[in-house]
């Protein structure tokens, strides 16, 4: 009987204890969840909150939608041609960029928009970026929706190449002055600058990507008297597509920042010798002579500065291309924002020496004009108008 009641009595204290080290862990994490909770950012109620908050994505239109405003993407609708895209007229201030179908076909299972292109909603705006608005998608069909290219914006490849001849000897007049340049290569930097800051690559830096729209100040948009208001604005264009185009080729590729800063020295010494990249020759001509700092401004320019305080400027712009394209290691490179900031001294230079204001936006006039808008690919305006164009309209 004495042994019977031993056995109870230690049962019995067994379960206290084990019951008041249940109550005493119980405390515990009651204590560190209050704790965390009390850490939280402001505007956060709960560690819920945080876990359940969705990024944001782009809205998807109806397939159907953007047939019938493009009329069943029909031939007449066209206003571009690329790689990857077709390019049709959807309405006012939009563009349809339709991959072609034999891309999406020939992909197995007919892949969908990647997570990577629906989450580009979540990059703000910046006005040098042409903005993507949203996607569709229907069998064999993948469409981006863009804003609509500025009334006679062209891209930077096309500008560059415009005035090469078969006479390499004949005396050329390029599309694009210094000044021009100058403010083209800030404007396309500080576009990427603000994809970086926002962790977006562009993957796809080249001249094709870079859109520019003509001042009054460009060869026939007003004669040598037109007045100056800016040099010219630059918006880049397809970012943040890489992977999901390159995978329609079978490349298996990382896009880093850092070889977007490599390309971009590479569209800057196009810029400045008006030669083409053709496969990196270019940079094998020119980096020797940018080190040496010597007859940059007869060797490698394809125009001659107008004085020295000029050739100074190119100067720097030269020495940018070589930070980015002549550092073997990408984690010897500068960053986009230190790139653009440089850049845009440069294009404020020139703004002194035109005599303009220096800083501000966006060019003046043409407000209230949906069809200056810019978009993400070479662009022009609609051919005709359809009542179709109402289905579609750019965001608020």
């Amino acid at each position: 009987m004495h042994d019977h009641d031993a056995i109870v009595s230690a049962v019995h204290h067994a379960f206290l204890a084990i019951a008041a080290a249940a109550l005493l862990a119980l405390a515990v994490a009651l204590f560190l969840l209050w704790r965390k909770r009390r850490a939280l950012p402001a505007g956060h109620g709960s560690a819920a909150a945080v876990t359940t908050a969705a990024p944001a994505s782009l809205p998807v239109v109806p397939l159907a939608d953007v047939e019938r405003t493009t009329d069943g993407f029909h031939q007449s609708r066209v206003i571009g041609h690329g790689r990857h895209f077709a390019v049709y007229a959807a309405g006012p201030g939009l563009a349809a960029k339709r991959m072609h179908p034999h891309l999406v076909l020939g992909d197995p299972g007919g892949r969908r928009f990647p997570s990577g292109v629906r989450s580009l909603a979540a990059v703000p705006p910046h006005p040098n970026l042409a903005a993507i608005v949203a996607l569709s998608e229907g069998p064999g069909e993948r469409v981006l929706l863009v804003q609509r290219a500025h009334l006679g914006a062209l891209s930077l490849d096309t500008l560059l190449l415009a005035d090469a001849g078969e006479d390499d000897d004949a005396r050329r007049v390029p599309s694009l002055s210094w000044r021009h340049r100058a403010a083209v290569a800030a404007g396309a930097a500080r576009g990427l600058a603000h994809l970086h800051a926002h962790g977006v690559v562009h993957g796809r830096v080249r001249p094709c990507n870079v859109l520019v729209t003509a001042s009054s100040s460009f060869p026939g948009a007003g004669g040598a008297g037109a007045r100056w208001k800016h040099a010219a604005a630059a918006m880049v264009t397809d970012y943040g597509l890489a992977g999901f185009l390159d995978h329609q080729r079978g490349d298996d590729v990382d896009a880093r920042a850092e070889d977007d800063v490599y390309m971009f020295g590479a569209v800057l010494l196009e810029m400045l010798t008006g030669r083409r990249w053709d496969g990196g020759r270019l940079a094998e001509w020119a980096l020797p002579r940018i080190r040496a700092g010597v007859g940059v401004e007869e060797e490698v320019l394809d125009v001659a500065p107008e004085d020295k305080a000029e050739a100074r400027l190119l100067g720097r712009v030269a020495r940018v291309a070589l930070a980015c394209v002549g550092n073997v290691d990408g984690r010897s490179r500068p960053g986009m924002a230190e790139v653009a900031a440089i850049l845009s001294d440069v294009e404020a230079a020139y703004r002194r020496r035109d005599g303009a204001p220096v800083g501000g936006g966006e060019e003046e006039g043409d407000d209230g004009d949906d069809e200056g808008r810019l978009s993400g690919c070479l662009l022009g305006s609609s051919r005709s108008v359809h009542k179709a164009d109402m289905l579609l309209r750019p965001p608020v």
